[in-house]
Formats: C-alpha cells, structure tokens, sequence
C-alpha cells in the first residue's frame, strides 16, 4: 500500500503543456523557441510508444490533429507537450476532445501523467480583426480547467503595429516618429479594446503574452517561460517548469533567486542549487571552451 501512495504521490518528472492553435498560428515556433530546437519533435502515442516517421508521413501528420499524442524535442525532454489544432466554428469535434483530454487528466492518480499548463496561441492578422471565434468564446466560456493555468499568446503582434503606425500617421504623426511610438499605441489599442473582451469570459486565463518578431526566439521563450510561471499556484511545479527550461540562463537564474526568497523546502533548493551548478558550467563550456 505505501508503494503505490509513494508512485502516485511523488512529484511528476516532466512539464507537460497542452497547446492549442490553428495552423500557421506560430505554434511549431513557439515550442522550437522554448526547446531551444531546430528539427521536428519526436511523436508518441498514448501507451509511450514511439510513433514511426513512416507512419506520421502516409497520415499526413506529425500529431498535431491527435492531442493524445505527446510531443518531446532531444533537446528538451523536460517538456512534454499535446497540440490541437484549434477550433472553427460550428466545429465541435475538436472542442470535445479537448474537454475530455482536459477532464481525464485532471482526473488521473498519478501526477506523472497529468496537465500542467495550457498555451492558447492567437495569430493577428492584418486580413482579420476578429480574434475569437464562437467556438475559442465557447473553450473560455465552458471548459474549467481547475488549477491548471490557461495562458493566452498572442503571436504576429507586429500586425497590430502596422494598423498603429497607419492610424498615427492620419493624425499627422511625423513618419519617424510614428514608427518610434507604433508598438506602445499598439499595446494601449489592445489593451483597452480586446483586453476587456478576453477578461469577461466565465473562465479568462491566467496570462496573456504578446510576441513580436518570433525570430528573436530566447527573448519570446523567456517571457513565454516567465507568465507561465507566474501562473502556477503549486511552487514544486514551478520548480520542475525553470528545470525544464534548462535552454533559457537567465530565468533559471532569476527562478532560482525567486525561489530562495520564496523559502522552498531545503529539499527543492538543493536540487535548484545542482542544476544551476549545471548551467553556469555549460554555460562557461560555450563560451570559454
């Protein structure tokens, strides 16, 4: 009996993130960036079991449209993450789906196999000033998902300073200037137009990221990596989060100086002294080596 209360009590392994988006929402960028990877993720499906390349290619899919299978970069194998592929309206298969993975990970008895966080991707496009859908209105409405953080990305946010620069540049704004103050007014737009919009759904999330310039990758990881933290409420899952992000330094450091003040067990400090040890002497390696 207490073997099996230590195996579902003991602290989960690996960081396990479900993200939803459609396509060309920037969602393979944003898991590259925060894996500090290049290729493609290894697939797997729901018993562990690998999932052959040949397989993913004759179904035309690398498990983007099966949010059962887990997806882990070599270079990161903290990270486990389930992708959808988001929802269309009045497309509800999808939606359930979701809900149920959502519900029968909250209810699993082992913590290695459970849900702890969600990464909801929207694209800004300058085609479309419609950011949610019915059926992204229905996830936030109707889908609770408990002590699991949902946080919102905004991807493509440089789409919105476009509409900025042009919309100062009729109000007689000197083009350089308007250049210069483009992204701030974008900033304020947002947040006084579609900010409100996000916050009065029955279920908001936790936090919103806007990501400029997905081509800056370390700096749109660390302040994925940070909201995401921040909106944990359980601090071993934050120490298990800067663990996985073992590509990103800097907010390791910064965790680690957080978690010291914060006055974590001496069990997980040790553990956050060990792996920043770790990272200073790759860190000297790649620099002096």
């Amino acid at each position: 009996m207490a073997d099996v209360i230590q195996r579902t009590t003991r602290r989960p392994e690996k960081f396990r993130i479900l993200i939803i988006g459609r396509a060309n929402a920037g969602k393979t960028t944003i898991l590259r960036a925060v894996c500090g990877a290049e290729g493609e993720p290894d697939v797997y499906d729901k018993d562990g079991n690998k999932v052959p390349d040949a397989a993913l290619a004759e179904s035309g899919e690398r498990g983007e449209h099966n949010v059962e299978y887990s997806l882990m970069f070599p270079s990161s194998p903290g990270f486990v993450f389930h992708d959808s592929r988001g929802f269309e309206s009045g497309a509800v298969d999808e939606l359930e789906l979701v809900r149920k993975f959502i519900r029968d990970k909250a209810s699993l008895g082992s913590v290695q196999n459970q849900l702890h966080a969600i990464w909801y991707v929207y694209c800004f496009s300058t085609d479309s000033n419609r950011f949610m859908t019915a059926a992204d209105k229905e996830f936030f409405d109707t889908i609770d998902t408990g002590s699991v953080p949902v946080i919102a990305i905004f991807t493509k946010f440089d789409a919105l300073d476009s509409v900025a620069f042009s919309a100062l540049t009729a109000e007689g704004v000197p083009f350089e200037e308007a250049q210069r103050r483009a992204p701030e007014h974008a900033q304020t737009q947002f947040d006084q137009h579609v900010l409100p919009l996000i916050k009065e759904v029955a279920h908001p999330p936790r936090a919103v990221v806007y990501l400029r310039r997905l081509d800056i990758i370390q700096r749109a990881a660390s302040k994925l990596i940070e909201s995401t933290e921040a909106a944990l409420d359980d601090s071993a899952l934050k120490v298990l989060l800067v663990q996985a992000q073992h590509v990103n330094v800097e907010f390791c450091m910064k965790g680690a100086v957080n978690r010291c003040v914060a006055g974590l067990p001496l069990l997980y400090m040790t553990e956050f002294s060990v792996h920043i040890v770790e990272l200073s002497q790759r860190l000297h390696r790649v620099m002096f080596c």
